[in-house]
């Protein structure tokens, strides 16, 4: 469209280079302690071992019929069930389910000192951080990533 006559334009009217972007600054930490790469994650001790999908243990028990509806229980069975996934680097199965049920004594031939033992736990259960702390801390990390078939060997003959 042309310009009227009757009109007079000053600098202002006129039309403005956009200016582009410059390029993003280089980002960096501003706070101490501030993770910024995998290698940095802190794991182990007070920070435990995440394995992939630890919700996954929660749906898998959730479908489970456990021998007892106790919520202590249900949360020492979570722990010991996402510390056996995590310990073997994937997301828990239905055989992580039946290691910590062994580990609380729930089968036939039990010795007395894992019912004892399961009842320290669900004593202990409601004043765990994370579901069945206790239980795991108590746990022998080699039974924990056992087959549950040679877990019952392993207890029956040991």
């Amino acid at each position: 469209m042309g310009q009227q006559p009757n009109l007079e334009l000053t600098e202002s009217d006129l039309p403005r280079r956009t200016l582009e972007p410059g390029p993003p600054r280089r980002w960096r930490p501003i706070k101490p302690g501030l993770v910024t790469s995998p290698e940095e994650k802190p794991t182990g001790g007070v920070f435990g071992n995440t394995g992939p999908d630890p919700g996954y243990a929660l749906r898998l028990i959730g479908g489970y019929e456990l021998p007892d509806d106790d919520p202590d229980l249900r949360s020492v069975i979570t722990g010991l069930t996402m510390a056996r996934a995590a310990a073997l680097g994937r997301a828990a199965v239905r055989d992580d389910i039946e290691v910590a049920l062994i580990l609380c004594g729930y089968w036939e031939e039990s010795p007395p000192s894992l019912i004892e033992r399961r009842e320290g736990w669900l004593a202990a259960a409601p004043h765990d951080q994370r579901p069945g702390q206790t239980a795991v801390a108590e746990t022998d990390p080699d039974h924990l990533v056992m087959k549950p078939s040679d877990l019952r060997y392993t207890i029956r003959h040991h």
